[in-house]
């Protein structure tokens, strides 16, 4: 499946259960992505401008960041790949940027048709991954400048506040 975008509102066909959220598996075993989810993901794609911080439950896992389009996603990946690649040849650090930064483009050209399939991936800059213990621990956090992952994926998620995301002695769920 591609990565697309849609518009704001939720599947026009809601299936069984309660706000006409299905929980059939789909047809990968797992279950469907959070439509609510992917519809705050489509807003962010198509208004570039905005950004909405957030924390992600995903397998056991919390990562929280600041969610950005697809377009902002690609564009500050392309500024940063060829520093992670080490390339010091001017030539090569703009084939390096200009292979990534054409991935930006896409989301542009989606954003002008609201036709085309939902968002399956969600895109965060200014991430912290956080591991946790049973009892709400924290194990391990570790901060990574961008994230990427697929909506399916997302457990939960909830809106995050500037000021929790400095609070580095936060147990996890808390």
């Amino acid at each position: 499946m591609r990565d697309s975008i849609r518009g704001c509102s939720p599947d026009p066909s809601p299936g069984p259960g309660p706000g006409g959220d299905s929980l059939e598996p789909t047809a990968t075993g797992g279950l469907p992505a959070d439509w609510f989810l992917q519809s705050l993901v489509s807003l962010i794609n198509h208004r570039p401008h905005l950004r909405l911080d957030v924390v992600l439950q995903v397998r056991g896992l919390e990562v929280s960041g600041t969610l950005v389009s697809g377009t902002a996603y690609f564009e500050r990946f392309a500024r940063a790949f060829p520093d992670a690649l080490a390339l010091t040849d001017q030539a090569q650090r703009q084939t390096a940027y200009d292979s990534i930064a054409m991935h930006a483009a896409r989301y542009g050209l989606r954003n002008a048709d609201d036709s085309v399939d939902p968002p399956e991936y969600v895109h965060l800059i200014e991430a912290q991954v956080v591991s946790c213990r049973p009892r709400g621990n924290v194990d391990a956090r570790i901060a990574v400048p961008l994230w990427r992952g697929r909506i399916d994926a997302v457990d939960g998620f909830q809106l995050r506040h500037r000021h929790a995301a400095a609070r580095p002695d936060r147990n996890c769920g808390g």
